[in-house]
């Protein structure tokens, strides 16, 4: 079943790239292998890409190479940005609530079959 990923800021222009990453919340019902997402950006379909990859962690281990790569930013400055996206969330523990770090490719939309192919 598709879900929408939806994005506010294409961080670091990553959704005009083919593959792409994206930090969210823990959840394994949602992010996983195989997963394929509408992605949206602003209410607009930027198109459908499958999860290759999810790997998760807490928030302090976000490292410079997984900060720059997703959103531009240092280790430091991407994770006070995530502090700031869930503020009003007063459950999150940020000692022990994981994120999901997830690599997704875009789906090739199917070419239509060609008399000179």
């Amino acid at each position: 079943m598709e879900q929408n990923l939806s994005f506010t800021t294409n961080w670091n222009g990553k959704l005009n790239c083919s593959c792409f990453t994206t930090l969210r919340l823990h959840n394994h019902e949602k992010y996983f292998a195989g997963a394929v997402m509408n992605i949206i950006l602003n209410g607009q379909l930027k198109g459908k890409a499958v999860i290759i990859q999810v790997n998760y962690f807490t928030i302090e281990k976000i490292n410079e190479f997984v900060a720059r790569i997703d959103t531009g930013y240092s280790a430091t400055e991407c994770q006070k940005m995530i502090k700031e996206m869930y503020k009003n969330n007063p459950r999150i523990n940020w000692k022990t609530q994981l994120l999901d770090f997830c690599l997704l490719e875009y789906q090739k939309e199917a070419k239509s079959p060609s008399l000179f192919s």
